[in-house]
């Protein structure tokens, strides 16, 4: 049965979370009176030296449309106008973080209740938005919910429901729809980058390069350095490469430079005989 204590805490704005330490309290922000329901299994113990309360035990902490669940949940405070004001949530153990419909996952995570900003450390990282567009991540995911901004890196990987792509490192922005529902806008890659599309079809189609920028409003993706555009057996090589993936025109381009092994594209295509 868990324990259950409900904290008129309030909240204040702080710097974005750091990854070891924890910042200052910063008193020119007014906070707000919503309060957070903390709940566990195990206990909560309040810290006063540390300011902190600590739940274990299946713990969770709520607010609004965020809930915030781990076997283990710290919550940071500084003391405001007489009431302790919640900073930052810190959560380990099958980390779990809705907010709104969006579901983040991993061994390890901090919360920026105020500010937006989400950390998630270890293995098996992964963001799902209401729409099932995806990043995850075997090392490292932050994102804001207030601009939108996501970075991934640790062989990360973002989805859709029909395509994938596969870098070293990852950048997204993301928007929110007519509904209050967070969607992919667009997407940087770089290193090693590899893009599936036609995901659950026949011949799908694998794309290659160092960099590549993925516009999903418009679903066109523009390709630079070692370019390599394959479906089944074909391929074409070039420096760079526009993809319209709305009507599946795919423009490969030369290197200006001369010297560049692809200063010419190139194509191998095979014929059904």
């Amino acid at each position: 049965m868990k324990r259950l204590i409900i904290l008129p805490l309030l909240l204040l704005a702080t710097p974005a979370l750091a990854q070891q330490t924890y910042p200052a309290a910063q008193n020119n922000s007014a906070p707000s009176k919503e309060p957070i329901q903390i709940e566990a299994s195990g206990s909560l113990i309040w810290q006063q030296s540390d300011k902190t309360y600590h739940a274990i035990g299946d713990a969770s902490a709520t607010r609004g449309a965020l809930n915030v669940k781990g076997d283990e949940l710290i919550a940071h405070y500084v003391e405001q106008n007489g009431q302790n004001e919640i900073q930052f949530l810190e959560a380990s153990g099958h980390v779990i973080i809705n907010d709104n419909g969006s579901i983040a996952t991993a061994p390890h995570g901090q919360y920026n209740m105020v500010t937006g900003d989400m950390d998630l450390t270890g293995q098996d990282l992964k963001i799902t938005t209401v729409k099932g567009e995806t990043i995850s991540a075997q090392q490292q995911i932050q994102f804001n919910d207030k601009t939108g901004k996501a970075f991934a890196v640790g062989s990360p990987v973002m989805t859709r429901p029909d395509r994938k792509l596969v870098s070293d490192k990852l950048e997204g922005q993301f928007v929110k729809d007519q509904t209050g529902n967070w969607e992919l806008q667009t997407g940087t890659a770089t290193g090693h980058v590899v893009i599936t599309t036609g995901i659950g079809t026949p011949n799908p189609s694998v794309s290659m390069s160092d960099t590549a920028f993925y516009d999903a409003q418009h679903n066109t993706a523009l390709l630079t350095g070692n370019v390599r555009l394959s479906r089944g057996q074909n391929q074409m090589n070039g420096d760079r490469a526009e993809i319209d993936m709305n009507s599946g025109l795919s423009r490969l381009l030369p290197s200006t430079n001369p010297a560049s092994p692809d200063h010419r594209v190139r194509a191998i295509l095979y014929q059904n005989r």
